[in-house]
């Protein structure tokens, strides 16, 4: 008989029987995972379509313009020929103009590591996943949802370090409000430089965050400025504030980066209906102008600046007025960025989410549908990639572990089929022929060891087997493997003395700051 739902409730609460329900799982470690996407990108958009849209998007910024929130900023894209209102701080940006500085914009990043060996690049056939970021809310199956503190920043983090699909840090993996909001994202730069040793990306708003980021990471490095300025070891997202304006704050801290040569990923916002027309056509238009004008700006700041073509697209639920994720249109829509992006010869970043509030067949689903989506987007960096629920709301443990699993398998999907062994299953068809079976056949035998794929956290097992031994679901799964990862976590070497250096460096800066508000 099955499980009765008290049992596996009483099996939930009983933390220590976990490695026992994982059977022989806890030998079976991840493959390597590939870096470049299986499929080729999708093309839902003509050549017409894409120019249409290039068109309609620089008459936006001709006849309509971008408010810039920054006077600062004013003084820059007047000295390029773009036209400012004061009053208002609109931008109208004559065409000639958004080409020249867009194609300004190199092709191919790397976001560089301490030692080389974290490196990330952007571009080509590449793609890369971070970790779930930027969520206020934090949940799990043991202590349900709750605000993000410190404690669940540090776990994520090691989660995060821990995962084979995750290549680095989309930002804090949620945000820890039990500490100071002006030196909070000196804590937190802390801990992303100790716990892990992958690349992150840091918040931008202001240009203290940034340079103390700068500092930290200078002597994390071992480097100096000049040299950090040639090799990016920074990133940052500039999200628009669809439609059509762009905030003081995030465009200081994305001048500063850009400045130093650090990467700025600019992001418009497009929810169709809510921030942007209901149509994805209407969308697209919105979308890329605004993305085409902050691009065109930062390139005036700094010629060549390390710059990604962001997407959030997706759609809102006209019921309710909520964001959604992995729906139809979101697919469709960020597979069409894609394009623009490749039109421009600019990395992408994509993300993945759900909708969902649980651990369940529509996070699931929802995921699948995003992670779809930036594969045949053709997305080189895909933030958010590991632990989003409830649109962007929540970042959930158990939802990590999830999400490795299902990119671990889309990374797995092979690109080409391999007929190198032709002659040799002919041979085996011979040799087992009719009714027969191959598990035994020379040819399985020789290659049933590294065949296929092997999950990490699916059961795979007949329906008895899965029974006997306590009928365990996914959720419970990947709360049973989070708790591993952690158990079983190895903070990198950064090398003596380092550590007690940041955090000099760290309690300065705190008592330089004080109580006072930061820019």
């Amino acid at each position: 008989m099955p499980p009765s739902v008290e049992a596996k409730q009483r099996r939930g609460r009983r933390a220590g029987g976990r490695r026992a329900q994982l059977g022989s799982r806890d030998d079976q470690a991840p493959p390597p995972l590939p870096t470049k996407r299986p499929v080729a990108p999708l093309e839902v958009l003509s050549q017409d379509e894409i120019e249409l849209i290039h068109d309609y998007a620089l008459r936006v910024l001709e006849s309509i313009g971008l408010e810039f929130m920054l006077p600062e900023a004013w003084d820059i894209l007047e000295a390029n020929g773009v036209s400012v209102d004061r009053g208002s701080g609109m931008a109208r940006f004559p065409r000639e103009i958004v080409e020249h500085w867009v194609a300004q914009a190199p092709s191919v990043i790397t976001l560089r590591s301490k030692d080389g060996k974290r490196d990330v690049t952007f571009g080509g056939d590449q793609i890369a996943y971070g970790s779930v970021a930027s969520a206020p809310n934090v949940l799990d199956l043991e202590r349900g949802r709750r605000s993000g503190d410190q404690s669940s920043f540090r776990d994520l983090v090691k989660i995060s370090h821990a995962l084979h699909s995750c290549s680095f840090m989309s930002g804090y993996p949620v945000e820890p409000t039990d500490l100071p909001v002006n030196t909070r994202h000196l804590d937190c730069y802390l801990d992303l430089l100790t716990l892990t040793d992958k690349p992150f990306r840091i918040y931008a708003i202001g240009e203290t965050r940034v340079k103390d980021a700068l500092a930290i990471v200078e002597l994390a490095h071992g480097i100096d400025r000049a040299q950090l300025a040639r090799a990016p070891r920074l990133m940052t997202n500039l999200n628009v504030n669809s439609p059509l304006k762009v905030d003081g704050p995030l465009l200081q801290g994305a001048m500063e980066m850009v400045r130093n040569g650090q990467i700025v990923v600019v992001t418009p916002v497009a929810f169709a209906g809510a921030m942007s027309p209901i149509t994805l056509s209407g969308s697209l238009i919105q979308f890329n102008a605004e993305c085409l004008a902050t691009i065109a700006f930062l390139q005036m700041v700094n010629p060549g600046a390390p710059l990604l073509y962001g997407s959030v697209f997706s759609n809102i639920d006209m019921k309710s007025g909520a964001p959604t994720f992995g729906t139809p249109e979101h697919v469709t829509g960020l597979v069409a960025t894609g394009q623009l992006a490749r039109r421009y010869d600019i990395p992408m970043r994509g993300f993945l989410s759900a909708s969902s509030k649980a651990v369940d067949a529509q996070a699931a689903y929802e995921t699948l549908n995003c992670l779809w989506a930036n594969v045949l987007a053709g997305v080189h960096c895909v933030f958010h990639a590991h632990g989003f629920l409830d649109a962007a709301l929540i970042a959930s443990y158990e939802k990590a572990v999830l999400d490795s699993e299902i990119i671990g398998m889309m990374q797995a999907i092979p690109p080409r089929i391999d007929f190198s062994d032709a002659d040799e299953a002919l041979e085996a068809i011979k040799g087992v022929g009719p009714g027969g079976h191959y598990l035994g056949a020379p040819h399985t035998m020789s290659r049933y060891q590294s065949a296929f794929y092997r999950p990490f956290l699916a059961d795979w097992q007949p329906y008895e087997f899965w029974a006997d031994k306590g009928g365990v679901e996914t959720a419970e799964r990947a709360r049973q493997r989070w708790h591993e990862l952690l158990e079983g976590y190895r903070p990198p070497d950064i090398g003596p003395g380092l550590k007690e250096a940041l955090c000099d460096f760290v309690e300065r800066r705190k008592r330089e700051i004080g109580t006072e508000e930061i820019a």
